[in-house]
C-alpha cells in the first residue's frame, strides 16, 4: 500500500488511476472525499474496481512549472500502483499565464506525458479528458487564468490524442453551455459538476471495457 497525501492506494481489483489537478482532487467541494469525481466513479463501477485519486492541486502538464504533475515521487507512486486504466485530466492550470509559454512547448510537454504513461510496465489503457470549459472573468479575479489559452490547450490535446489514437472525452465541448456545473469561482467543479464528470468517465470506461472484450 502506498500513501499519497490523504489517499491510500490498494493493490487489488481492476485498478484505475485518475491523474489530474484540483478538478480531480475535488477542490471547493464540501466533502471532497465523497463528492470528487473519482469517488463517485468508484460507486458507479462498484465491486471489482479500485479507483485512486491522484489529483494534485495547482499542478500542470508543463514540466518547467513549480507544480509539475510528473515529478519523480508521483511517477514512482503511479508505476508502483500498476494501473490497468488511466483517466488523464490535466491542462487547466497550464492556462494560467504564469505557466504558459507557447503552443509548441505545451504540445511537446503533453506528448512526453502521454509517452511516459504508455510506457508504464502495467501497459495501462489511457482515456484522456480535455479540461472542462471555464467561465472565469479574469478582470474580476487575481488568478491569472486565461480562457483563450485554455481553448488553445484543448485544441492541441484533441489533435495529439487523435494522432496517438488515444480515446478521449471532450469535457470542454460537453460543458460549454453548462455553467451550472461550476463553483462560484466559475473555474472549479461544484458537486453537480463532479457528478457529471464521474458519469461521463464511467460511460467512457464501460465503452472501453466492451471494445476490449470484443477484441478477445
Amino acid at each position: 500500500m502506498i500513501n499519497q497525501g490523504e489517499e491510500k492506494i490498494n493493490f487489488f481489483d481492476t485498478k484505475i488511476a485518475c491523474i489530474g489537478d484540483s478538478l480531480t482532487y475535488g477542490s471547493t467541494l464540501l466533502n471532497r472525499k465523497k463528492e470528487c469525481y473519482p469517488a463517485r466513479l468508484q460507486k458507479l463501477l462498484g465491486d471489482g474496481y479500485d479507483v485512486v485519486n491522484l489529483g494534485l492541486v495547482g499542478h500542470t502538464v508543463n514540466s518547467f512549472c513549480t507544480k509539475f504533475w510528473g515529478q519523480p515521487a508521483m511517477l514512482r507512486s503511479l508505476a508502483e500502483y500498476e494501473p490497468d486504466y488511466i483517466l488523464l485530466l490535466l491542462g487547466t492550470n497550464d492556462a494560467r499565464l504564469r505557466n504558459w509559454m507557447d503552443e509548441s512547448v505545451f504540445r511537446n510537454e503533453y506528448v512526453k506525458l502521454l509517452q511516459y504513461l504508455k510506457s508504464l510496465p502495467s501497459s495501462p489503457t489511457i482515456i484522456a479528458m480535455t479540461p472542462p470549459s471555464a467561465f472565469r472573468d479574469t478582470k474580476k479575479y487575481e488568478l491569472d487564468f486565461n480562457i483563450d489559452v485554455l481553448e488553445k490547450i484543448v485544441e492541441i490535446q484533441r489533435s495529439l490524442l487523435k494522432e496517438n489514437e488515444i480515446n478521449f472525452i471532450d469535457l470542454y465541448s460537453m460543458t460549454k453551455d453548462k455553467e451550472h456545473l461550476f463553483a462560484s469561482d466559475k473555474l472549479h467543479l461544484n458537486s453537480k459538476g463532479a457528478k457529471f464528470v464521474a458519469y461521463v468517465a464511467y460511460l467512457g470506461l464501460k465503452d472501453t471495457f466492451e471494445r476490449e472484450k470484443n477484441k478477445e
